[in-house]
């Protein structure tokens, strides 16, 4: 069974990792866990420029992510679409991020490394093209 709609964006809202997957120059998938950010229909990341993750994204410009609960009640949420690179204030994605998994002082704290934009890291975002989400009904 699908999620409602208000469950989707509930879920996606949640404080959990992801796992996302790209395509190396070789053809095959590479996947990884990292942290998002849902905001206005569309997922938000920042990696390394220098990532295989990155490079595998200019090669291929496209990704699935994939967000699962692994508790009962079962749920999971698969969205694939077009990456593009973001114009946006990254110590602010990362900030708003790094707060939310690792707490106010940790995350303020790790968002630091980022203030004065740094060239080698990106911010990101899928555009999804498919959301496909599953529910264990009660």
């Amino acid at each position: 069974m699908s999620m409602t709609s208000e469950r989707l964006e509930e879920f996606l809202n949640e404080t959990q990792v992801t796992v996302i997957s790209t395509v190396d120059a070789d053809g095959n998938p590479r996947s990884v866990p990292i942290w998002f950010e849902w905001e206005n229909g569309e997922a938000y990341f920042f990696t390394g420029r220098t990532t295989l993750k990155w490079r595998n994204i200019l090669r291929h410009p496209y990704a699935v992510m994939c967000l699962d609960k692994r508790e009962l009640p079962y749920e999971s949420v698969i969205i694939d679409g077009p990456v593009e690179e973001v114009d946006r204030p990254l110590y602010d994605l990362v900030l708003s991020m790094a707060v939310r998994y690792y707490g106010e002082e940790k995350g303020r704290e790790f968002a630091e490394n980022y203030r004065g934009e740094p060239e080698d890291v990106v911010a990101f975002k899928i555009v999804p093209k498919r959301i496909v989400s599953t529910a264990e009904s009660d």
